[in-house]
């Protein structure tokens, strides 16, 4: 009997274990599918919206023709004719920046800072545009010479020029701000990246433009490309490229910056002329059509180049070519007729691109450098320089139909441009249009006149600051 009340004794010790770690487990599921409140804190927090930057375009300046003793120094013979741009309610200020290089001091003009404040508190910048023209007509220099006045920068790609026997390229780099700028530059050509001492480094002062001769650090180069970074103050970079062929002067050109490297890149409105110039039976003929291109990287790139015709003609066989990287490559556009043109390039790996056409004047004759592009916003300031038959040429990638609206002193054009296509609209010299309805287009001025032919990209503004979350400590 003892026996059996221990036995009884023990299971029941074992038995109310069980029942409490049972009840105990029991007691922890239900603790653990309570809802428990939660307490938070929200971390402070202020969207700061930075307000709009004061606007600043960079005009080159007069046209110049290089001293003949092989340093960088240079004469103006003439004015630029300059159009501004603003919108309504904005004055432009303009300040001339001093040009050390030019021998002929401001006698005829300099360059140009033009530049409009942004409203007090405001979050968009005031839109602003400014152009320059000039014609020369003299022994070793005639032309016509067009382009759009750009904003300074760290970074630019000059897609044009020559440093072959007759061709002359001068490279401007003018500093709009006050701290001095450190540039390198780093040129390509048919050969690859060139071997270029004393084009790393270059001092460009605060408030000054500095002259340079391409030809001083990479001579004999046909298909020159030149990319500029600079340290320190921005600054706006421009070729200008003169051709004299024998004893013939065959052109002038300014070359702005063309559209960052990127694996697709825009021109619209490169214009064929009905009247172009003989071209020679020599293997390479700067009188001939072609797009001037390069590879970034170190991987070769495929490329397809397709065209669209603003005349509606039927569309060209698209072009596939293999590029080596860091070799600026000149595809011949021989095979197009005369018209005007979208370009539109497609690579496996990014790159830039421009494209030269040319024109015949008289015995003579004269070429525009066409730059790649970005996509506009919805409305653009555009300034049209002085000529006698300027276009506007506007390339409509997307599906929808643009309807466009340019509205100046005179009057308003209107333009519908409809999905994958392009325009060509005629535009008053001289004048200066607000543009609306062409969100995501590319954009092309080109201009003919007597003494002959010249083009330019229009390129939107540098992005605004975005807001940005702060959160203090």
């Amino acid at each position: 009997m003892a026996a059996n009340r221990t036995r009884a004794a023990v299971s029941g010790r074992v038995i109310a274990g069980v029942i409490g770690i049972a009840i105990a487990g029991v007691s922890v599921f239900a603790v653990g599918t309570l809802d428990v409140p939660r307490v938070t804190a929200a971390v402070p927090s202020a969207v700061i919206t930075p307000t709009a930057a004061d606007q600043a375009r960079v005009c080159s300046g007069p046209l110049l023709q290089l001293a003949g003793d092989g340093s960088s120094s240079a004469a103006s013979f003439g004015a630029a004719e300059l159009t501004v741009g603003a919108e309504s309610g904005s004055e432009p200020a303009l300040m001339p920046i001093a040009a050390p290089g030019n021998v002929s001091g401001d006698a005829f003009g300099s360059p140009t800072v033009v530049s409009v404040p942004s409203g007090t508190g405001a979050d968009t910048a005031p839109l602003l545009a400014a152009a320059q023209s000039q014609s020369a007509a003299f022994d070793e220099l005639a032309g016509f010479a067009a382009g759009s006045c750009t904003e300074a920068s760290a970074e630019s790609w000059l897609v044009g020029g020559s440093t072959d026997v007759g061709r002359t390229s001068v490279i401007a780099l003018t500093n709009p701000t006050r701290a001095d700028a450190i540039v390198d530059l780093t040129i390509y050509g048919e050969s690859g990246v060139v071997d270029a001492p004393g084009s790393q480094g270059v001092i460009v002062k605060g408030g000054e433009q500095k002259l340079l001769s391409l030809a001083a650090f990479a001579p004999n180069l046909i298909t020159p490309i030149v990319h500029i970074e600079s340290r320190g103050g921005q600054v706006a970079a421009a070729i200008q490229h003169s051709v004299i062929r024998g004893l013939t002067p065959s052109g002038v050109e300014y070359v702005a910056p063309t559209a960052p490297a990127a694996t697709r890149q825009v021109l619209s409105g490169v214009v064929l002329p009905a009247t172009p110039p003989l071209v020679s039976d020599e293997d390479y003929d700067d009188n001939s059509p072609a797009i001037r291109i390069m590879a970034l990287g170190t991987e070769a790139a495929r490329v397809s180049v397709t065209f669209t015709s603003e005349q509606g003609a039927p569309a060209p066989d698209p072009l596939e070519y293999d590029l080596e990287p860091g070799v600026a490559t000149e595809v011949s556009l021989s095979g197009l007729a005369a018209g005007s043109y979208t370009i539109d390039i497609q690579a496996s790996q990014p790159v830039v691109a421009g494209a030269r056409t040319s024109i015949a004047v008289g015995e003579s004759s004269d070429f525009a450098w066409f730059q790649a592009s970005t996509a506009l916003p919805d409305t653009v300031m555009i300034a049209v320089p002085a000529g006698d038959a300027p276009v506007l040429h506007l390339a409509n990638p997307g599906a929808d139909t643009l309807n466009v609206e340019l509205r100046s002193a005179s009057g308003t054009l209107t333009a519908t441009v409809p999905g994958a296509s392009s325009a060509a609209i005629p535009v008053a010299p001289g004048t200066s249009y607000e543009v609306t309805g062409v969100d995501g287009a590319f954009a092309q001025l080109s201009i003919e006149t007597a003494t002959g032919f010249s083009a330019f990209a229009v390129q939107p503004a540098n992005p605004s600051a975005t807001p940005v979350t702060v959160y203090p400590r």
